[in-house]
């Protein structure tokens, strides 16, 4: 008996840890196909993305005043990261 709950305490402790793994690796393979993705459209290799160079990036295209932070009329991988992450934050 004492071992069945030892173990159930385990499994308990241990789930939160299994849940967040795999969360971290859905992010890590987001950020990664964004990164792909982010790449694709610059076809210029400028490192930034122009409003025709977003429209390859539908959200992006459609947000592109608001994620481009300091209004250079680019858009960059670090400005869309923190678009996100302010977005996911305002949920």
């Amino acid at each position: 008996m004492r071992r069945t709950f030892i173990a159930s305490i385990l499994v308990c402790l241990l789930l939160p840890l299994a849940a967040q793994a795999q969360q971290n690796d859905r992010f890590a393979r987001g950020a990664d196909e964004l990164k792909q993705r982010f790449v694709k459209a610059d076809t210029d290799g400028d490192g930034a993305l122009n409003r025709e160079e977003a429209k390859a990036m539908p959200r992006v295209s459609s947000h592109f005043d608001d994620i481009d932070a300091d209004h250079d009329g680019r858009v960059t991988l670090q400005e869309i990261g923190r678009f996100a992450a302010a977005m996911r934050g305002s949920r």
